[in-house]
C-alpha cells in the first residue's frame, strides 16, 4: 500500500484554531468556541502535556483534526488518556485518520498511557467503527445524550417539593445565594465525592482537580455563574449540586447532578434540576443538553420526568497500549 504524501501533519497553529475547531466539532459531542476552548485549556498545569494536530491538504486547506489529553481541566487521568480524532468526508480512505491515530498513540506510550480513550456518537459507528476496531479498539462504556425545551416543562410542583425538603433540615438555593469562602470549599468536597460516585468503569480513575483550577471553571467561568449553580446544603454542609452552563449559542448543558450518598432517595436532585430548568426557562434558554451514563437508570428517569428527550448514543471506547 502506498503511503499518501498529500497530507501535511503539524502542530495545531494558533490562527488556525477557529478553523480546527469547526471541523472537530461537527462530530465531537461537547463543541466549543474558541474562548471556551481556551478558557478550558488554561486550568490545565502548565507542565501538563497536550497534544493538538493540524492536518492540512496540498492546497493548504485544513482537512484533519487530532488531540489526545492526559488530564482535564485540572483533573489528571491517571495510566489514562483521551483522544479525539476527526477528518473532513472527502479526505477519508487515504490513509490520513491511521497516520494521526499513529501519532497520537505516540504521544500517549511516550507519557507512560496504559488505556487511551476515543469517543464516538452512535450515529457516526458505521464509519468511526471499523477504523477504531482494526486498531485494536473495545467498547468501555456509554452515555445517553437527551435535550429539553425549558420553557415547555411544567414546574408547578417545585416550590412545594423545596418547602418539604426545608421541614427535612434540606435547604435549596442557587449557590449566588450562600458564596462564601467556606461554602465554595464545602461546594469542592461535595463536587469531589459526587463525582467520586457516579458510574465508571473500576479501572478508570483520576487525581481530582485541585481546588483553584475547579473554583475557575466552575465559579468564575462566564459559562457558569454563581446563579446558575444550584445546591442542597445540610447545615453547613452542601450534598447536592448541578451545574447549568451556557454552550455560547443560546443553548446551555447541565453538567454532574449529584448527591451524596447520605442524603440520596430524597428527591433532592429532582429539585435541582427542576431549579435548573426554572432558571433556564425564565432566562430564554431554548435547549438544555445533558448526558448521562446509559446504566444509570435513576437520572434517567429523572431526565425523563423533566421532559428530557433521550438522543443519541454516546459511545467510549478503549485501547489497551503497550507498555
Amino acid at each position: 500500500m502506498t503511503v499518501p504524501t498529500d497530507f501535511a501533519i503539524h502542530p495545531l497553529q494558533h490562527p488556525e484554531l477557529d478553523a480546527w475547531l469547526a471541523l472537530r466539532n461537527r462530530w465531537f459531542p461537547w463543541p466549543v468556541d474558541r474562548a471556551r476552548f481556551l478558557f478550558y485549556e488554561s486550568l490545565r498545569p502548565p507542565d501538563e502535556p497536550v497534544l493538538h494536530l493540524a492536518a492540512s491538504a496540498a492546497d493548504g486547506r485544513l482537512v484533519g483534526t487530532a488531540e489526545c489529553y492526559l488530564g482535564e481541566e485540572g483533573e489528571r487521568y491517571i495510566d489514562r488518556a483521551e483522544t479525539f480524532i476527526a477528518v473532513d468526508e472527502p479526505f477519508r480512505h487515504r490513509g490520513l485518520g491511521a497516520r494521526l491515530a499513529t501519532q497520537v498513540e505516540a504521544f500517549a506510550g511516550q507519557h507512560g498511557v496504559r488505556w487511551l480513550e476515543a469517543t464516538v456518537y452512535q450515529r457516526h459507528l458505521q464509519q468511526a467503527g471499523p477504523f477504531l476496531h482494526h486498531r485494536g479498539f473495545i467498547e468501555l462504556e456509554r452515555y445517553r445524550e437527551s435535550w429539553q425545551e425549558p420553557a415547555t416543562v411544567l414546574l408547578d410542583r417545585l416550590d412545594g417539593l423545596r418547602a418539604t425538603l426545608t421541614a427535612e433540615g434540606i435547604e435549596t438555593f442557587a449557590f449566588s445565594e450562600i458564596d462564601s469562602p467556606a461554602m465554595r470549599a464545602a461546594l469542592y468536597r461535595c463536587h469531589m465525592a459526587v463525582q467520586r460516585d457516579m458510574p465508571h468503569e473500576p479501572h478508570v480513575d483520576w487525581s481530582d482537580a485541585p481546588f483553584d483550577a475547579w473554583e475557575r471553571k466552575f465559579l468564575q467561568s462566564s459559562a457558569s455563574p454563581t446563579e446558575k449553580t444550584f445546591v442542597a446544603r445540610d447545615g453547613n454542609d452542601v450534598i447536592g449540586v448541578t451545574f447549568l452552563v451556557d454552550r455560547g449559542n443560546g443553548d446551555a448543558e447541565v453538567w454532574d447532578t449529584g448527591v451524596i450518598q447520605s442524603h440520596r432517595r430524597r428527591g433532592i436532585a429532582t429539585v435541582l434540576k427542576m431549579m435548573a430548568t426554572r432558571y433556564a426557562a425564565t432566562h430564554g434558554i431554548r435547549r438544555v443538553q445533558t448526558d448521562n451514563r446509559a446504566d444509570n437508570v435513576g437520572m434517567l428517569a429523572i431526565n425523563r420526568a423533566l421532559g428530557f428527550v433521550p438522543g443519541d448514543l454516546i459511545i467510549i471506547f478503549e485501547k489497551t497500549l503497550s507498555r
